[in-house]
Order: C-alpha cells, then sequence, then structure tokens
C-alpha cells in the first residue's frame, strides 16, 4: 500500500545528501557495506566489493555472499549468513533508536542460505532516483567525471579509399562511436579519429587502371562507384595478367616520388570517397573530430626508423628490417620491406608516437578487427622496447567477424560484398512495411523509419559481447517485441506517450512512496544506469548498455502492464507514478544515445 511522504524534503540524514547524485546503485553499497562492517571484521570497502544485485527482485535490492567466511569461521555459510544478519538488524535498531536518521535506508535484512539480503526502503531508493535523475540536466544523467583532465583519442571505422564501406566496416564505426560516447559520459576528453587508408601500392594500381580504362566508366555522374568498378577489374585481370602488378607498383613508386599527375589522382581518388563515407556516416550519426589517414605520416616514416636504428632495435632480415621479439615468442614486427616500402607497422608506430606524444593523449584506443591482433602485439611491443612508458596506454579494441549466413567472408577485391548502405536501406524499407500495416497515419512516417530501421541495425551489432562473432538474422533485427532496437524505442515512445497524456508538469519529487514488488524493481533498475556505463567503459563493451537497456524494458513492461498509471485511484499515486516514467524516459534517452540511436517519439 502506498503511503504519504510527509516532511519528504528532510527524511534522510545530511550525511547522505552530498552522495546522492554521485552513482546511484554505489549509494546503496555504501550503506550496506557500512552496517556489515560494524558487525565483522572488514572495512567497508572491502564489504562493497562484494555485494551484488541479486536475480531474484524478492531478495531485496543487494545481497552479500558469505561463502569466503566459512574457511575462517569454521561454520557453514547458512550459519554465518543468519548470524550477520540477526547483528547487522540488531545495527539497525540500535540507530533508529539514537535517532540519527528519521528514515532509515535499509528496512530489513534477511538471511537466505549462504546470502546476507538487504531490502530498502522505498523511499530512499525514490530519493536518489529524484536527485540523481528526475532533477538532473540531461547530460548529467549517468554521467561520472573520473575522467576529467583527460584526453582519450579513438581510432574507428577507418576506411580503405576506393573501397565501399560493407556490412564489415559497420562493427568498427558503431563499436568505435558508441565507445567514444561511453568516453564523453565518463568525463573524458575524447578525439574520435579517422586513420583513412589513404595510402600504399593500391593507388598506384588504381592511378593505372584509371590511366588505362577510366574512359569506359562514367566518372562524372557516378564517380565512386566507377572508381570501386575499376579497382575490382584490377585484380580481377592481375589473377592472370601478372604484368599488371609491377605497373601498379611502378605507378606507386611515381606517386611517393611526387609526380604531379599521379599526386593529381591520389587526391581526387580521395575526395570522391571520402564524400561517399561522410554520407554513409551522416546516416549513422558517426562524427569524427579529426582525419589523419596513412599519408599523414609519410614525413614521419624516417624519423620513426632512425629511432629504431638508435636504440639498436633494427635488424636485417633477407634484405628487410625487423624489429626482433623473440622474448614474446612473436614473429619479427616488419618495419621496411627488401624494396625499401613502409609498411603498416612503421605507419601505426609513427601515428601512435604522433597521438602520445603530440596529441597528449592519455589513452590511445584502436578499434580493429581480432584478425589484427598480432600485428598490434607487435606494435606495442616495439613502442615498450623504445622506451616509451605509455605503450601500456594503448589498447586494441577487437572485435569479431560480421556474417550473413551462406555468405562467407567478404572480399572487396572480387566485388564479392554487401554494401552497407544496401543493408541499411533494406532496414528501412523493412520498416516501413511495418508502419503502414501497424498505424499508416502516423506523420513523419519516413523520418521515424529512418530512425527505427538505421537503429535496428546498429543495436542488432551493439547487442553482441563485441569479441563475438555476429550472424544476422532479419527477422530479429526488425522484431518490435524482441530483443531488437525497436523494442527499445517503443518502450520509450511509450513513456513519452504517456508523458504528452499527462496534463500537469511532472514532479521532481515523489511525494508517494511507492512499495510494490514491480516498482522497487523498476526504481532498482534505474539506479543501475550509472554503473553499468562505468563498467562499459572499463571493459569497452557496448553491449553491456544495450543488454540493460533490454532489461530495463522488460522491467517498465512489468510496471506497465501490473499497474494503473494515468488513472490511478488518487492523484498523489497518478504524480508519483509519472514520475517514475519520466526518470525511464530520461534513461530511455540518455541509453540509446550513448549507442548513437535516435529516440522517436513516435512509431
Amino acid at each position: 500500500m502506498s503511503v504519504a511522504m510527509e516532511g519528504q524534503e528532510n527524511w534522510i540524514g545530511n550525511e547522505h545528501q552530498d552522495v546522492l547524485a554521485k552513482n546511484m546503485l554505489k549509494n546503496l553499497k555504501e550503506e550496506a557495506a557500512q552496517v556489515v562492517s560494524k558487525c565483522i571484521d572488514l572495512e567497508s570497502s572491502q564489504v562493497a566489493r562484494l555485494l551484488e544485485t541479486p536475480k531474484d527482485p524478492s531478495h531485496g535490492q543487494l545481497s552479500l555472499p558469505v561463502f569466503f567466511l566459512a574457511k575462517e569461521l569454521r561454520q557453514a555459510p547458512a550459519q554465518i549468513a543468519k548470524d550477520l544478519a540477526d547483528k547487522a538488524n540488531q545495527e539497525l535498531s540500535d540507530q533508529a533508536k539514537q535517532g540519527s536518521v528519521r528514515i532509515q535506508p535499509i528496512e530489513k535484512v534477511e538471511a537466505l542460505s549462504g546470502f546476507v539480503n538487504f531490502h530498502f526502503r522505498a523511499a530512499y531508493l525514490q530519493q536518489v532516483v529524484s536527485q540523481s535523475l528526475l532533477q538532473a540536466a540531461e547530460e548529467q544523467i549517468g554521467a561520472s567525471g573520473r575522467g576529467k583532465g583527460k584526453r582519450i583519442v579513438i581510432d574507428y571505422s577507418s576506411p580503405n579509399v576506393a573501397k565501399p564501406m560493407s556490412i564489415g566496416h559497420l562493427r568498427a564505426t558503431v563499436i568505435g562511436q558508441a565507445i567514444c560516447n561511453l568516453a564523453r559520459s565518463q568525463g573524458f576528453e575524447v578525439l574520435g579519429l579517422n586513420h583513412l587508408g589513404d595510402w600504399g601500392v593500391q593507388f598506384g594500381k588504381l592511378a593505372w587502371a584509371y590511366q588505362s580504362w577510366g574512359q569506359e566508366y562514367d566518372f562524372k555522374e557516378k564517380p565512386f562507384e566507377s572508381l570501386y568498378a575499376i579497382y575490382v577489374r584490377f585484380h580481377a585481370e592481375a589473377e592472370t595478367n601478372k604484368e599488371l602488378e609491377e605497373e601498379g607498383a611502378k605507378t606507386f613508386k611515381r606517386l611517393e616520388d611526387g609526380d604531379e599527375e599521379v599526386l593529381a589522382l591520389w587526391r581526387w581518388f580521395v575526395e570522391i570517397s571520402m564524400k561517399e563515407y561522410q554520407r554513409l556516416w551522416d546516416l549513422l550519426g558517426v562524427k569524427h573530430d579529426l582525419v589523419k589517414g596513412e599519408s599523414f605520416y609519410n614525413d614521419r616514416l624516417k624519423p620513426t626508423e632512425k629511432l629504431l636504428e638508435e636504440k639498436g632495435l633494427l635488424e636485417e632480415s633477407d634484405g628487410a628490417m625487423v624489429v626482433r621479439l623473440d622474448e614474446e615468442n612473436i614473429p619479427p614486427c616488419l618495419i621496411r620491406k627488401s624494396d625499401g616500402a613502409s609498411l603498416y607497422a612503421t605507419r601505426d608506430l609513427a601515428s601512435a608516437i604522433y597521438r602520445m606524444e603530440e596529441l597528449k593523449a592519455d589513452m590511445n584506443l584502436y578499434v580493429v578487427g581480432v584478425d589484427q591482433s598480432l600485428h598490434f602485439k607487435q606494435v606495442f611491443k616495439v613502442l615498450d622496447k623504445m622506451g616509451y612508458s605509455w605503450a601500456k596506454d594503448c589498447h586494441h579494441i577487437s572485435f569479431g567477424m560480421y556474417r550473413f549466413k551462406d555468405q562467407g567472408k567478404m572480399s572487396t577485391r572480387r566485388g564479392n560484398v554487401i554494401f552497407l548502405e544496401d543493408v541499411l536501406n533494406k532496414a528501412v524499407e523493412l520498416v516501413q512495411k511495418i508502419i503502414e500495416e501497424k498505424n499508416p497515419q502516423l506523420p513523419n512516417k519516413n523520418e521515424v523509419a529512418k530512425q527505427v530501421g538505421i537503429g535496428a541495425i546498429v543495436f542488432n551489432d551493439l547487442f553482441y559481447d563485441r569479441v563475438r562473432n555476429v550472424d544476422f538474422d532479419w527477422e530479429r533485427v526488425v522484431d518490435f517485441e524482441g530483443d531488437s532496437g525497436p523494442y527499445v524505442q517503443y518502450t520509450y515512445v511509450r513513456c513519452w506517450s504517456l508523458m504528452q497524456k499527462y496534463s500537469q508538469n511532472i514532479e521532481s519529487e515523489f511525494k508517494l512512496e511507492l512499495d510494490s514488488p514491480e516498482e522497487k524493481e523498476l526504481l532498482m533498475f534505474l539506479m543501475r544506469y550509472d554503473e553499468v556505463l562505468n563498467l562499459a567503459f572499463e571493459s569497452f563493451k557496448p553491449h553491456l548498455v544495450a543488454n540493460y537497456l533490454l532489461d530495463l524494458c522488460r522491467c517498465f513492461g512489468h510496471f506497465y502492464h501490473r499497474h494503473r498509471i494515468l488513472n490511478a485511484s488518487e492523484p498523489e499515486l497518478v504524480a508519483a507514478r509519472m514520475s517514475l516514467v519520466h526518470a525511464t524516459e530520461k534513461v530511455l534517452k540518455s541509453g540509446l544515445s550513448i549507442l548513437n540511436m535516435q529516440a522517436p517519439r513516435a512509431m
């Protein structure tokens, strides 16, 4: 039964007020830990690290497993839990008699098998949600200051010039952008960097192909399609005509030597490609802060090799120059080929030095597929051997393959590729059909279809742990009721619709205690949000946010279907439940933003 919260503004002691808006779940853990530390010989910080969230909401809001004490106390875990719960309840009773706070945060402590479960008062949960969500500005939701004064460079998306972005590019793009958003939520200054693949022998091949076949293609009306067509053609013909590879290498040498004709072609190819990529990034809402392609480091390669020589790290091997990494039990890092050409490793060494020394990054992240794991191990180890202490702050954020069933591994050289734009367009078309069937009178149908369709593709990727391979299933991607982006967006729309129907201002404080199991469970889920962001950033795993949002939507669904909201029995109850709806709406909008998805207001 709901009860009025008289004198609510003073219900909790002053010693708690300064922590309410910091970390919602941390507040609960500190309260429980302080009680436990007075009952056993453990620091409250140690206890806080051991506390868990029970899977069954009826078991309370926090749980302390006591199995680790069994050996020391020589007792069964169940007995330890019972004794500790009894002592904790006595401590709470003593505090209440002392009158240190008007209402204690913890209502009761219970023992269950080898666990001590803490049940918090709904009033305390509501107060924390009120200050941390309802009274917070949009940009403060889930925010942390842990990264204040620190800078992170995140290298992501970074396609190769002349190659269309395929579905294979999606992972690097959306995972990278989500990590950028997570880092900003934690207070870091973030530089999202596009390490564009704009240099290498392929540009000699492209220039030769254009000079030989360019007149056969419509570069005026379809510049990027034509550029890709001659790229595919060159590699197809080179399989039977090995002389083409030599012609490509010779033309690239002209480019490296500064031949104006080839340089002009190279600049044009980059311009054509960037226009195409920017169009797709705009569709996905992806924004880079810096574009520093491979060519940017050309004049830094020789100084980098000189540093390696000065450190005594370069060795000759079959005419090539390498850095041996025998102590790591990994192959040597190839710095310069026998023909004098530089390699990816040389450029990545130069780029890391630039990012850490000149951009003054505190952390340098590379969002690149798992197939490049050995490469980055070599690069980071070489940086360490060069004496750079910051080598430990360079991280490869790897991810698994992205495949359609029965499609096999994709190759842009052979033209066997699923274009990213085709996938995005198909998702939008599927959502348009669903809207026509279910809500044909919806205003701005095309815009909503774009928000939901593209959001469905993004969410489908971010739903999976990035280290896993992703199998693509269209039915699941656009399912409005399953584990999908549309389901999360629809729940947001439901919250927004309730807020629009509510004719009064939504209170930023709860005037009534909401103590039903569904209401307390929803309050608890909301309180987990900032810790989820923290954990997702620490592990560089956006799927933790995606899965949290799904769980939050299910939890809101339980509340929505079990309780009357706008037509509740008392005006005060309507107001309190609408405050809970508003808090949910704010977290859903924030979470969608972290995943770089839109929050439509109608579907």
